[in-house]
């Protein structure tokens, strides 16, 4: 039988079995229960989805040792949420370097990490939109877009939005303005007001 454990217990499939319809028939059940897969491990080694497809069509008995940590989706959704808020704080510090960095004329290591600074952000929000999806599906009786969270949403959505067209242009007075200004004070309602209110659905 194949070496395989999920949440540290044995579970009895064919070696024969493929890994990749070993996975999907999981993912399927998980779904029936609202639990996903947090963590998979071969042979003691941290697996990615990117990789997942390397084993697709191996047979269970010939990958190794396999073991699965699943989590519940609402469990996940709030984990998301208190990591999002910590992440905003490195973002704001973030912002306001890189906006520092193009008051100053530093113009070439402000768009260095220009990019970088676009994918976090993208990140973010949507971090707190696919929290929202799940917790709306659980919470369907409750209002989980209340105005705090949607001005905070509109808010920080304005602003990132602002980013690209100033970059453009190369308008790097405005540029300053939105990352030391705009960009934080934009997070930091977020923070404070509109990731809260999700987070008060667990206390439901």
């Amino acid at each position: 039988m194949a070496d395989l454990q999920i949440n540290g217990k044995k579970l009895q499939r064919d070696d024969e079995t493929l890994f990749g319809e070993f996975i999907n028939a999981l993912n399927r059940d998980l779904a029936t229960r609202s639990q996903v897969i947090s963590m998979l491990k071969i042979n003691g080694e941290a697996i990615d989805e990117s990789r997942e497809t390397v084993f697709a069509m191996r047979s269970l008995g010939s990958v190794g040792r396999i073991e699965i940590t699943t989590v519940d989706q609402i469990e996940l959704a709030f984990e998301a949420l208190a990591s999002a808020k910590a992440y905003i704080k490195k973002l704001t510090s973030y912002c306001r370097l890189n906006g520092e960095n193009y008051k100053t004329g530093k113009i070439r290591d402000a768009d260095k990490n220009f990019l970088a600074l676009v994918d976090g952000l993208e990140n973010l929000t949507q971090l707190i939109i696919a929290s929202q999806t799940i917790l709306r599906g659980k919470y369907k009786n409750i209002h989980t877009n209340d105005s705090s969270l949607r001005i905070a949403q509109v808010r920080l959505t304005s602003a990132i939005e602002e980013l690209l067209p100033a970059k453009r242009a190369a308008d790097h007075r405005m540029l300053a303005d939105i990352l030391c200004n705009e960009l934080p004070e934009a997070l930091q309602e977020m923070a404070d007001y509109g990731i809260p209110v999700l987070q008060r659905l667990r206390s439901s």
